[in-house]
């Protein structure tokens, strides 16, 4: 697979490039939000007293259905984040790995989950991608850290200046969605590109690839939404990356990504997952019979410094 980057976008401290893979739309999957609208899936609770690390997911349709890591789904007893990204096949019921981002609430508001239209930010991500990491080493799970998770949540919260009475990180997205909406509003998605990568100030926060352009199209603003939680009151530092070094530096990563030391796992539902993480970066590649379905690396360097008094230093 070869990748080439396009559109250089920037806003304050945020920049980004998007990037166009060869190989792309070779398999076809769709989403969860998608299938989930279309009533194809459905998420629930494992059973009436509910698991809170794991959802049942009921696919009825003849689809191969994508759900991504750091998706958030509303509703039942309480609002979970997807450990890890899954893809399931036609016809099938699977259970999935999830952990909680509501601390304050076990009840049911509803029957079935929702999708949201935004995602986990991205320290979170990085954060529950690592402990999983060993998981799967030490005992063969997608188990997270989930006090470290709903710390996290509580960190958000608290210094975007958001009450949650249930200590929801849905609320956070909620209250301050004029002002990540305000702060996003200028980047474009390139209709010919299947993944991206961020940066804050000159260094790189994420990547993320898909095995197809429209499921990147679907992802683009909520993948946006997932780093303006990190970004948008960040001012903008002297160092600040230029168009030629995000494409360099997002190319090397992926030209050198088969290179990497990787431990392989049967992923979730179906496919298989390489799992890998060095000094800066930690994630893996989800692929099914040679196909590309997603690839995320997530910066972990500065991942426990993420809500710090001097966030403005972070990078």
């Amino acid at each position: 697979m070869t990748t080439r980057a396009s559109s250089f976008q920037k806003e304050g401290s945020l920049s980004l490039v998007q990037l166009i893979s060869s190989n792309q739309n070779e398999f076809n999957f769709i989403s969860g939000s998608d299938a989930i609208k279309k009533n194809f899936i459905e998420v629930k609770e494992v059973n009436d007293s509910g698991s809170v690390n794991n959802l049942f997911v009921i696919n009825n349709s003849e689809h191969f259905v994508f759900f991504m890591d750091g998706d958030i789904l509303s509703g039942a007893k309480q609002n979970r984040v997807l450990n890890t990204s899954v893809l399931l096949m036609p016809q099938t019921k699977t259970t999935i790995p999830v952990s909680c981002v509501e601390q304050g609430r076990w009840r049911f508001k509803s029957d079935k989950f929702d999708s949201t239209d935004y995602i986990a930010p991205t320290f979170l991500r990085s954060k529950k991608a690592s402990f999983i990491k060993e998981s799967l080493k030490k005992r063969n799970d997608y188990t997270s850290n989930q006090s470290e998770v709903w710390r996290d949540v509580n960190e958000y919260s608290s210094n975007l200046n958001v009450r949650s009475s249930t200590s929801n990180l849905s609320d956070v997205y909620d209250e301050k969605k004029k002002d990540f909406e305000s702060f996003i509003k200028d980047f474009k998605l390139d209709e010919n590109a299947n993944g991206i990568a961020f940066f804050i100030n000159n260094k790189l926060l994420n990547i993320d690839l898909f095995g197809r352009k429209d499921i990147f199209s679907e992802y683009f603003f909520k993948l946006l939404k997932g780093v303006a939680i990190e970004a948008y009151s960040l001012k903008a530092s002297e160092n600040t990356i230029t168009e030629a070094e995000a494409s360099f530096k997002a190319l090397s990563f992926l030209d050198k990504f088969e290179e990497l030391e990787f431990e392989t796992h049967k992923a979730v539902g179906c496919g298989e997952e390489k799992r890998f993480e060095t000094k800066e970066l930690t994630g893996f590649e989800l692929n099914y019979n040679n196909n590309l379905i997603h690839l995320t690396a997530l910066n972990i360097e500065n991942a426990d410094r993420n809500y710090t008094k001097n966030r403005n230093r972070i990078f």
